[in-house]
């Protein structure tokens, strides 16, 4: 019966949803995005230093993700959204260490 089906499968209740390419798409790129800001983190932490970017870039991408998140989720591209509300904790980590480290 799934045999078939290209993709990953997940079932939701009684309904079965099967991503659209866009979506493990988006996720990926968005995972690719945590992973390179986790050295950032570790490196500001170390340092005690968040001196690489403005105040106002951390705010406004940490903030502007959020926004992202819900347009996402409103479009059911459930992956994506799970994927962005990551990159958007890790905005919200380094715009914390920025305030902190002053």
């Amino acid at each position: 019966m799934f045999g078939d089906s290209v993709g990953l499968f997940i079932v939701y209740g009684n309904s079965h949803y099967f991503p659209m390419w866009q979506d493990v798409a988006l996720s990926i790129i968005n995972f690719g995005f945590i992973l390179t800001l986790i050295p950032a983190i570790f490196r500001n932490f170390q340092m005690k230093n968040a001196a690489s970017q403005s105040i106002i870039t951390y705010c406004s991408t940490a903030i502007l993700l959020t926004i992202m998140v819900f347009v996402l989720y409103t479009l059911e591209l459930w992956f994506s959204s799970i994927s962005t509300t990551g990159t958007a904790i890790m905005w919200y980590i380094l715009t914390y260490q920025k305030l902190k480290y002053l």
